[in-house]
């Protein structure tokens, strides 16, 4: 239950600091992506969309373990993390792409 707990919180102070526009560095690919690549993305909305993803974490990992139920968890976590990964995929190649000026 302990683990549980801990998961919960890192996700929750993550989520924190996407909220904040802090989180930029542990986005994976666009911390290491050049100054090219980078500018093609929007990082206000990439940490935002990255804010959503970590508090959905959050609150599905802390939800299950409040549950504890193993067919709670394969039932309804599994599917809504499945969900918010398939969320955070859409999303960033969408909506935080930067748009061409016409």
């Amino acid at each position: 239950m302990i683990g549980i707990i801990i998961l919960t919180v890192i996700f929750a102070i993550m989520g924190i600091m996407f909220a904040f526009g802090k989180g930029g560095f542990l986005i994976a690919g666009y911390n290491t992506a050049n100054d090219e690549d980078k500018a093609k993305y929007d990082e206000r909305k990439l940490n935002r969309c990255f804010s959503i993803f970590c508090f959905g974490i959050a609150l599905v990992i802390g939800i299950t373990g409040y549950i504890d139920t193993e067919a709670f968890a394969v039932h309804v976590g599994l599917p809504c993390i499945i969900m918010l990964v398939i969320f955070i995929f859409v999303t960033s190649n969408t909506y935080c792409k930067k748009r061409k000026k016409q």
